[in-house]
């Protein structure tokens, strides 16, 4: 399997939510499975921390409970896909995985190994 990870900073978009993004390519080509290898950490992350819906999704769930008064803090009036551990997207040159922090990361790569 093969990742990088970043650390989200100004540069990135979704750094106030999330601290880390794990990318893969977007390419499916018989010596790296990259799209295959996505699926099976989005199916991973499901199971561990429970289901999370598509980040520019996610995003603006999050800011229309924000506008209409709810804090992001008061899990019990926003919907449970909304899930602060992790979110993904798939674009076009590379698919991502957000994480909350470096518990859930450290967790990733204890389940997955990164071979560059």
């Amino acid at each position: 399997m093969k990742y990088k990870i970043r650390k989200l900073d100004g540069r990135y978009s979704h750094k106030e939510f999330f601290k880390y993004c794990i990318v893969f390519k977007n390419t499916m080509v018989p010596a790296n499975k990259d799209v295959e290898t996505f699926n099976d950490c989005i199916l991973w992350f499901a199971k561990t921390y429970g289901p999370s819906a598509e980040i520019r999704q996610w995003r603006d769930i999050h800011r229309y409970y924000y506008t209409v008064g709810v804090s992001f803090l008061d899990d019990t009036k926003i919907p449970d896909y909304v899930n602060r551990n992790w979110s993904w997207t798939n674009g076009y040159d590379d698919l991502r995985i957000y994480v909350k922090s470096e518990k859930e990361l450290s967790f990733f790569k204890l389940a997955f190994t990164n071979n560059k």
